[in-house]
C-alpha cells in the first residue's frame, strides 16, 4: 500500500487537540487562521523568533492581539494553552518543556531550526506533522526512526505536493488501479534564478527570498519529488531527464513518448494543470477495464491520468492533524532505507574556496536523483554547510569530493548518521 489511511475523524468526532505551530511565515500564518476557527483545536501555541509576527498571525486570525499571552516560561505557556488561551512563544528551545501539546506542526522550511524543532518534539513524545519537506528529503527515514522509539506518529503534512500526491496514488489503489508514474506540474523552470531575480515574486507573493527562488529554480519541485519516492517506493527519473512538455488532453501519451519509466516519480513543464497534481495510473485487467476507463473520459491507456486541480499548502493540514489524533497512520509508507535524495547542481561557474548558500541561493540548484546515481554528490540539503575544494561548471553536479564539509554541522552529523 502506498498509503495506509486511517479514518479522519476530526471535528466529527469532537477530537479536542492542543496544537503547537513552529513559523509564523507564509505557511505558519495560513495555518493559524484555520486552527484558530477549528472547534477540535482546545488550545493553540505559535512559535516564532518574532514574537510580534505570532501575535498578528492570531490578529488575522480574528483574535483580539490583547487576548494572545506572550511567554518565555514553558509553564505558564502550558497553563494558558491548557485553558485555551492563544499563546506565542519566542524560544523555540523551551517548546519540549511546554507541558500538554499533542501535536507539533513545523511549518519553517529551515534545514538546521527545523530539523532541531522536529527532533527535540518527537522525543519528548509529541506527534509531528511537518511542512519542512527539505528536512524530510534529507533525513525523513532517521525522523521516522526516532518517532518509533518514542512511540509518536512523525509525519508529512496534506497540502503540499507529496501528501497529495499520496493521496491519489491511494485513491487510485483504492479503485483497483496500480500508480505508475506520479507527476509533480511545474508551471515555469529558470534553473539559474537567483535571489536578485525572484525578489519581486517574493514581495508580490509575500513569500521569502530563498523560497521564492527555491520554487523558481525548481528546487523545491526536486525535494517534494525524493520525499514522495521515500514514501511511496517510486524513484526519480535520471539526472538531466527533461521535464514533459505537455497538457492534460495528452500527458498520459506524453510521459510514455518521452521515455518515462513505469514507477518514477517526474515531473511536466508548462500546460493547463495550474497548481495540480496528476498519477498516471494503470490497471492489472486491462480487457475488462479499459471500456469503463474509456467510458470515464480517461482516455484509452494504458496509463490513465488521476488529476487532482489544487493543492491547497496550510487549508489541508489539519486533514493531517486529525488524522494522527485518531490513531491514524503517517502518510505513506515509507520505504526500508531511502530510495531518493537531492544533489547539488551548480547554479553558475563555481570556484575553489567558495562557500555554498543553500537551497534558494545563488550558487546551487537541487535536482532529485536515485539514492545509487547521488551516492557520490552533494545533498542540495548539506550545501550550506559546503565550501568548494575545486571548481565545479555551470550544471555540473557537486560532487562530495568536491567539497569540505563542516564536520560540527548538526545537519551534517546527522546525515552521515543516516549513510552509516
Amino acid at each position: 500500500m502506498v498509503l495506509g489511511m486511517g479514518q479522519s475523524e476530526g471535528e466529527s468526532a469532537g477530537v479536542q487537540a492542543r496544537v503547537a505551530v513552529v513559523g509564523a511565515g507564509f505557511v505558519g500564518r495560513g495555518l493559524v487562521h484555520r486552527l484558530a476557527r477549528r472547534t477540535s483545536v482546545a488550545g493553540l501555541l505559535v512559535v516564532n523568533r518574532r514574537a510580534e509576527r505570532a501575535v498578528q498571525a492570531f490578529a488575522d486570525a480574528g483574535v483580539d492581539p490583547d487576548a494572545v499571552v506572550r511567554e518565555d516560561d514553558p509553564a505558564r505557556v502550558g497553563e494558558a494553552v491548557a485553558e485555551g488561551r492563544p499563546a506565542v512563544l519566542a524560544d523555540a528551545s523551551v517548546l519540549p518543556e511546554v507541558p500538554g501539546i499533542d501535536v507539533v506542526v513545523e511549518a519553517t522550511g529551515a534545514m538546521t531550526f527545523g530539523t532541531r524543532t522536529i527532533l527535540a518534539a518527537l522525543e519528548g513524545g509529541r506527534h509531528v506533522v511537518s511542512m519542512n519537506a527539505e528536512v524530510d528529503a534529507l533525513l525523513g527515514h532517521h525522523l521516522q526512526a526516532v518517532a518509533e522509539r518514542a512511540g509518536v506518529v512523525y509525519t508529512i503534512g496534506d497540502g503540499d505536493q507529496p501528501g497529495v500526491l499520496l493521496r491519489v496514488m491511494h485513491e487510485a489503489e483504492q479503485l483497483g488501479l496500480r500508480p505508475t508514474v506520479a507527476l509533480n506540474c511545474k508551471r515555469n523552470l529558470d534553473v539559474h534564478q537567483n535571489p536578485d531575480d525572484s525578489r519581486p515574486y517574493a514581495e508580490r507573493d509575500g513569500t521569502s527570498v530563498e523560497m521564492t527562488t527555491a520554487f523558481g529554480d525548481g528546487t523545491k519541485m526536486h525535494i517534494e519529488n525524493v520525499v514522495t519516492a521515500n514514501l511511496s517506493g517510486l524513484r526519480p527519473a535520471p539526472i538531466g531527464t527533461p521535464g514533459v512538455r505537455t497538457e492534460l488532453a495528452a500527458v498520459a501519451d506524453d510521459v510514455r513518448a518521452a521515455g518515462i519509466e513505469p514507477g518514477t516519480v517526474h515531473f511536466t513543464l508548462g500546460g493547463d494543470f495550474g497548481g495540480g497534481v496528476l498519477v498516471l495510473a494503470g490497471t492489472d485487467d486491462p480487457d475488462f477495464d479499459a471500456p469503463y476507463l474509456r467510458y470515464g473520459k480517461l482516455g484509452d491507456g494504458p496509463w490513465y491520468p488521476l488529476f487532482r486541480p489544487y493543492h491547497l499548502i496550510h487549508m489541508e493540514v489539519p486533514v493531517t492533524i486529525d488524522q494522527v489524533l485518531a490513531g491514524g497512520p503517517a502518510l505513506g509508507t515509507r520505504t526500508p532505507a531511502p530510495v531518493a535524495t537531492c544533489v547539488a547542481v551548480a547554479k553558475r561557474d563555481l570556484r575553489a574556496g567558495e562557500q555554498l548558500d543553500g537551497i534558494g541561493g545563488f550558487t546551487a540548484y537541487g535536482v532529485a536523483a536515485t539514492v545509487e546515481e547521488g551516492a557520490e554528490l552533494l545533498p542540495i540539503g548539506l550545501s550550506q554547510h559546503a565550501t568548494l575544494r575545486r571548481d565545479v561548471g555551470v550544471d555540473q553536479p557537486v560532487r562530495l569530493e568536491d567539497v569540505e564539509l563542516d564536520e560540527d554541522a548538526e545537519l551534517v552529523r546527522l546525515a552521515r548518521q543516516r549513510r552509516g
